[in-house]
């Protein structure tokens, strides 16, 4: 059973204290999904947002050309289609489950009576949400002013876990495919291939098992 202190570590709830996010708890339903199992599809008008417990879920839509292109990539205490969080809309992609996932399903309907009762609430999530709003924008800037390699080396910082001790170094789940984050950025497979050799042998990422872990970030975070 999930509880207050589960609920603070998805970044949507981190600024929150423990007692802000109470109220949510009875509103928040666990379901698992298969490996290859749909959640929703872009375009279908849906009132929920969805945050992951375990598993993996891939974020796509689809491309003016009518090909497939990824956009995000959600693991353990991530969040998406945070834009439903206080009206129903259309899902703005296609979610898919890539591992067997369990993930916690919170139904719009209920915020505005608990944010009525919870100014404390409201505030947070309008600054939160404010917040993922200033870094969308910065990420877009991005992709206007820096090379391939740089927009890459943007990714790989934003799509980064959180180290699991301190003294470790932040990482990429290495089972994002190459190829997955060509699609990302709308490059070729063997850009992004060479820009991580050059990495890797300049000592900025390491391969470790199931993690690209990132031993130099503010090498990346400064690539042109």
């Amino acid at each position: 059973m999930v509880n207050s202190e589960d609920l603070r570590r998805f970044s949507l709830f981190s600024s929150l204290s423990s007692n802000d996010v109470v109220p949510l708890l009875p509103h928040l339903v666990e379901r698992r999904y298969r490996r290859g199992q749909l959640l929703f599809v872009e375009g279908e008008i849906g009132s929920s947002v969805f945050f992951v417990l375990s598993g993996q879920v891939k974020l796509s839509r689809s491309t003016p050309a009518s090909e497939k292109q990824i956009i995000d990539w959600c693991g353990p205490y991530d969040c998406f289609a945070e834009v439903l969080l206080l009206e129903a809309g259309s899902y703005p992609a296609t979610a898919e489950a890539i591992k067997d996932s369990t993930l916690l399903v919170l139904n719009n309907e209920v915020m505005p009576q608990i944010l009525e009762a919870n100014p404390a609430l409201s505030v947070a999530l309008i600054r939160t949400l404010s917040r993922r709003l200033r870094l969308s924008q910065e990420f877009i800037r991005i992709l206007t002013n820096r090379s391939t390699a740089g927009i890459l080396a943007a990714l790989f910082l934003r799509l980064a876990r959180p180290a699991e001790t301190p003294g470790k170094p932040i990482f990429v789940d290495a089972s994002l495919t190459h190829r997955d984050l060509a699609s990302m950025i709308g490059t070729s497979r063997e850009c992004v291939n060479r820009a991580i050799n050059s990495w890797k042998r300049s000592g900025i990422l390491k391969l470790a098992g199931d993690r690209l872990e990132i031993l130099k970030p503010h090498e990346l975070a400064e690539w042109p």
